[in-house]
C-alpha cells in the first residue's frame, strides 16, 4: 500500500507536469487527477493539504473558466 506522503509526491509531480505542459499557467484537478491517475476526490483532498499544510501548492479561485473550480499551480519558494 503506498502511503499519504507517497500520496502527496504523486500528486505534486503531476501538478508540476501539468503545469509544464500548459508553459507554466495554473491547471484544473481534472487534469492533475488525470495525470496522476488518482480519482479526482482523492486528488482534491491532497492539494488541499498540499495547499493548507505543506504550503507547496497555490491554489487560485475562479479564472477564466470558472464552472471548472479554481485552478492550482507550484508556489513559489522565497
Amino acid at each position: 500500500m503506498i502511503d499519504n506522503s507517497d500520496r502527496h509526491e504523486q500528486v505534486f509531480q503531476a501538478l508540476v507536469a501539468a503545469q509544464r505542459r500548459h508553459g507554466g499557467m495554473p491547471v484544473h484537478l481534472e487534469e492533475i487527477a488525470r495525470t496522476a491517475r488518482l480519482p479526482k476526490d482523492e486528488t482534491r483532498y491532497l492539494l488541499d493539504d498540499l495547499t493548507q499544510v505543506h504550503r507547496r501548492v497555490t491554489e487560485l479561485a475562479g479564472g477564466d473558466e470558472p464552472a471548472l473550480g479554481p485552478r492550482f499551480g507550484v508556489a513559489p519558494r522565497l
